[in-house]
């Protein structure tokens, strides 16, 4: 797929189906996310956790809806989370892992998988969720932002969106 059309074909999936996503293609979006920018070059400051396992998934589910009273499920059923952690204290940690994720998203769309950037459930859980704990993380290092992918039923059709732009000649 030419990158021109997979923009156009990216869009947020809120719906998956039980299909399991293969290592390998798993693999092909950890590559991926590899060649994405990081601020500083500090890829030594950033990590990524591949999260199948259903109990942990059910838990940070929990603890969000714990948290915000809310009853909906912030992963949308995905039986896959790519979770990304940083030991960054600035605001570095959410333009890396902007950037890893959205190239994980693009990725996912070549592939034909569904995908949706998921920020708000982590951050509202923040660095001292329970479910942290079971992530084996570096010390240091903390979740900022992840994304679920999975197969899909069927395709969204992209919607048009334009950003205003100011041109300064």
């Amino acid at each position: 797929m030419l990158f021109d059309q997979v923009i156009d074909k990216r869009v947020s999936y809120r719906k998956f189906t039980d299909e399991k996503v293969s290592d390998e293609d798993v693999n092909k979006l950890l590559d991926a996310a590899s060649k994405s920018p990081i601020a500083n070059g500090a890829y030594d400051e950033c990590r990524l956790t591949v999260i199948r396992d259903k109990d942990i998934l059910s838990e940070i589910i929990s603890e969000y809806q714990n948290l915000t009273g809310k009853t909906k499920d912030p992963l949308f059923d995905s039986n896959l989370f790519i979770l990304f952690s940083s030991k960054k204290d600035t605001n570095a940690r959410y333009e890396d892992a902007g950037c890893v994720i959205e190239n994980i998203c693009l990725k996912a769309t070549e592939m034909g998988l569904g995908s949706c950037y998921i920020r708000g459930a982590i951050n509202s859980i923040g660095k001292d969720g329970k479910y942290i704990e079971k992530l084996s993380l570096d010390e240091g290092f903390y979740p900022v932002s992840g994304v679920v992918i999975g197969h899909v039923d069927s395709e969204i059709p992209p919607r048009k969106h334009e950003i205003k732009t100011n041109f300064i000649v």
